[in-house]
């Protein structure tokens, strides 16, 4: 792979992270409730359900669930029910948990597993992965070498942006400070809603 294909790819990658999403939003909200260096483990969560997707779709599962609709679909309506509950659970709370109370009631571990999960309710990533690197790979050349360059470049990058949505994460918290948290988890559970909404009404195999 040249420079300059290494390049253009970067800046494709960059352009499909950054949109907000589910995962986007999760750091967020993360960061404002639980501060940076904890919000940071979402970050982790989203690392690994990235390692899950690519791995998923160079693999060909993708193309399988392509083909088989009612996987598909299965995995899509358990990703509505999953972005549905993490809506309405943010509506319900009322901005009443403070940042030192729900660190105690919040593990790392469950940050992470929390990431993961919201990241994998959405089976478009997958397709993303698959669409995005098969623009890049040659195929009169060994996949090894490529893949050696394109997935610590796409981590890279996925875990810079999503690093730097924690840290909007810490102007949120500042912003939406003591009574006005009601109005950020309002946000946050609608956006939620829409997502969920979003991935139920969308045929996301032809998008």
């Amino acid at each position: 792979m040249t420079f300059d294909s290494w390049l253009f790819f970067m800046v494709i990658w960059i352009a499909v992270s950054i949109p907000l999403g589910p995962n986007a939003l999760n750091c967020i909200s993360a960061t404002a409730a639980f501060g940076f260096k904890r919000g940071l483990w979402s970050v982790a969560g989203v690392f690994i359900a990235a390692n899950i997707h690519m791995g998923l779709a160079l693999t060909g599962i993708a193309t399988f669930m392509n083909t088989n609709p009612e996987i598909f679909e299965i995995l899509r309506w358990v990703g509505v029910g999953y972005l549905a509950w993490m809506g309405v659970s943010m509506l319900r709370s009322k901005g009443k948990m403070e940042i030192a109370k729900k660190t105690n009631t919040y593990s790392r571990s469950r940050l992470v597993r929390r990431a993961i999960l919201i990241s994998m309710s959405n089976p478009k990533a997958i397709f993303v992965w698959l669409a995005v690197f098969s623009q890049f790979i040659n195929t009169t050349t060994p996949l090894g070498a490529q893949l050696i360059v394109l997935a610590p470049s796409a981590l890279v990058v996925t875990i810079a942006v999503y690093t730097g949505y924690c840290a909007l994460g810490l102007a949120v918290n500042r912003i939406f400070a003591g009574a006005r948290k009601r109005w950020f988890d309002r946000i946050a559970g609608a956006t939620y809603l829409v997502f969920a909404f979003g991935l139920a009404s969308a045929d996301l195999r032809r998008s």
